[in-house]
């Protein structure tokens, strides 16, 4: 799946989403926003991957300090609304 770069907080949530539901092979409308990535079932070179799709999609690079500060899915979709809103 490719990436694009967005333009809506919603663009981009919904990219991860379906991103993670790729990984996983969980549909979207099942994944559970409150578990930690592991639980959710991505290794940690996936998560590395995700963190490059992220970086993609917002066309901004990630600073590492804020990912380590995510805890679960919800946790990432709320640091990318903040960062697309302040662009």
């Amino acid at each position: 799946m490719g990436v694009n770069v967005v333009k809506t907080p919603e663009q981009g949530r919904q990219e991860v989403l379906e991103w993670v539901a790729d990984a996983t092979q969980v549909p979207v409308d099942e994944l559970d926003l409150e578990k930690q990535l592991v639980e959710i079932g991505l290794d940690s070179l996936e998560v590395v991957h995700l963190i490059a799709t992220i970086e993609a999609i917002m066309g901004q690079e990630l600073q590492e300090d804020m990912i380590l500060q995510a805890s679960c899915l919800r946790d990432i979709l709320d640091l990318m609304d903040r960062r697309v809103l302040a662009a």
